[in-house]
């Protein structure tokens, strides 16, 4: 997934720096006319719709490998897991978009920022281009790293929930935290926490309180891992008894 972010954010950078040479720009832009000019350069639609073709594989990849090794985990046949069933397609469909559309926005923010500043600053294409790599320079590093550990335990935590749910043995799922120098609080405090095997530990909006301290869960439901980017945490399947 990390390579294949990389490679996303390196044709975005190579796509808007040809359309920085063929589209003509000038620091006598009203905002209205600079908006236009930045919606010119850039095809958001189209790098939506690249990126969420090449999640889309690896995260199915991703969820067939997670589920069997779950399924295992409960001393069951890997082979009984299958992608091939509504929730996975759906999560395939709809992550994937996610992913994409997310990742696409935070650029496109972080774009128009920088290139407006720059063009009322009265500056040359080359400064603009060196603007725009800084972006992507960035963002093929730092931001891709972020975004494939962040959602390779996304994917891996739905696969372990599907995984024991088609294994038919497992009625709850366990919060396991490393615990180190590393660990945050939100996660020390979550570990060892049993809940249902379909139930969310927080909803999207809750507010987790730890020692005073408060964090929103802003992104979206939390099913299980990860509570926040570069989550190290896992789940651990809870069986029936008897």
């Amino acid at each position: 997934m990390l390579q294949s972010v990389r490679r996303q954010f390196d044709a975005q950078r190579d796509f808007v720096l040809g359309k920085l040479d063929t589209v003509p720009v000038t620091n006598n832009f009203t905002p209205k006319q600079r908006k236009a000019w930045l919606d010119d350069v850039v095809d958001w639609s189209l790098f939506d719709d690249n990126m969420r073709k090449v999640l889309a594989p690896i995260l199915l990849s991703l969820i067939a490998d997670a589920g069997k090794v779950a399924v295992q985990q409960v001393g069951l046949d890997p082979s009984l897991f299958t992608v091939f069933n509504q929730s996975v397609q759906d999560y395939m469909r709809e992550r994937s978009t996610k992913i994409a559309k997310d990742v696409n926005d935070e650029t496109e923010k972080q774009l128009r920022a920088t290139l407006s500043q720059g063009i009322q600053a009265g500056e040359t294409t080359f400064e603009l281009r060196a603007r725009i790599e800084g972006v992507f320079g960035f963002a093929a590093t730092t931001r891709a790293d972020r975004i494939a550990r962040t959602e390779s335990t996304r994917a891996t935590s739905f696969a372990d929930i599907e995984g024991w749910d088609q294994s038919g043995v497992v009625e709850g799922k366990e919060w396991y935290t490393a615990l180190d120098e590393r660990t945050c609080p939100w996660c020390r405090d979550l570990h060892g926490r049993v809940v249902p095997l379909k139930t969310n530990y927080f909803n999207k909006g809750d507010v987790m309180e730890v020692d005073g301290k408060t964090m929103t869960v802003s992104y979206d439901d939390m099913p299980g891992c990860p509570a926040h980017v570069n989550c190290r945490c896992v789940l651990l399947p809870v069986l029936i008894e008897g």
